[in-house]
């Protein structure tokens, strides 16, 4: 599967060594949006591992893992590990590995015309063994019933936010639509007396990038600075938004400050 790329203008403060702001096409604000589509066990399994996570969800996460059958209800471990998101956004940019963004879909035992007790059982996994006849469902969809709101989107414009603009994206991940009065308002809200100060950064954003953001949008108010500007590590004992702008600034040598 080819990896997907989509494009971020950076603004930064040359001075400040700030990102003051993105511009963003419909693609990336549709990617920011799709965050919250993600379950718990989809953002754990993102970020459990090299730190990424506090607190204890990575540990719950483990004990899942490593229960076994003798314990664990069949297939309910990739339900519980590996969920499907709760609302599709068709056609979405793929910034985030192993993330199911397909609406739901379920199937019934193909033996259900012969036995009525497999015409109940019903699975989101088409190599699932049914439990009445111990036949393996064949790969049909035999049943399928997205919730309301999934139906209606399958029917609507793809994504989350209408093509007509671009969009500003804040360091702490605002987003706004962009327009003339908005991007002088920010101007003068970082106090920007000289255009010639700020510098713009084209990056592009794939898989690793998307994975950081999402790690920092949990832990930090200066998301675009530590990922594209500073390109620290984020790590697990130590506050984000310390070793960002701040910490930069602390590393410093004197005379450069």
């Amino acid at each position: 599967m080819a990896t997907t790329k989509v494009s971020l203008k950076l603004f930064v403060d040359k001075k400040g060594r700030r990102v003051l702001f993105a511009e963003a096409d419909k693609k990336f604000v549709d990617f920011l949006f799709s965050i919250f589509t993600l379950s718990v066990g989809a953002v754990t399994s993102l970020l459990k591992e090299g730190g990424g996570m506090v607190g204890c969800l990575p540990s719950l996460y483990r004990s899942i893992e490593n229960m076994g059958v003798a314990y664990i209800q069949p297939d309910k471990d990739k339900f519980l590990l590996q969920p499907h998101v709760v609302m599709p956004g068709a056609k979405l940019p793929l910034l985030l590995p192993n993330v199911r963004s397909t609406f739901r879909q379920l199937y019934r035992c193909p033996n259900g015309y012969h036995n009525s007790s497999c015409t109940n059982y019903v699975a989101d996994d088409d190599t699932t063994i049914c439990p009445t006849c111990d036949r393996k469902i064949d790969g049909k969809v035999i049943f399928v019933d997205p919730p309301s709101a999934i139906r209606a989107s399958l029917n609507s414009e793809e994504g989350y936010v209408k093509p007509l603009v671009t969009y500003l994206v804040m360091d702490d991940m605002e987003v706004k639509p962009s327009s003339f009065s908005i991007l002088a308002t920010l101007l003068s809200k970082f106090n920007v007396k000289d255009i010639g100060d700020i510098e713009e950064k084209v990056v592009d954003v794939g898989m690793d990038e998307g994975v950081q953001l999402l790690k920092a949008s949990l832990r930090s108010k200066t998301v675009l600075t530590n990922v594209f500007l500073l390109a620290e590590p984020i790590g697990s004992d130590e506050s984000i938004e310390d070793e960002g702008l701040r910490g930069y600034l602390r590393k410093r040598p004197r005379a450069e400050r």
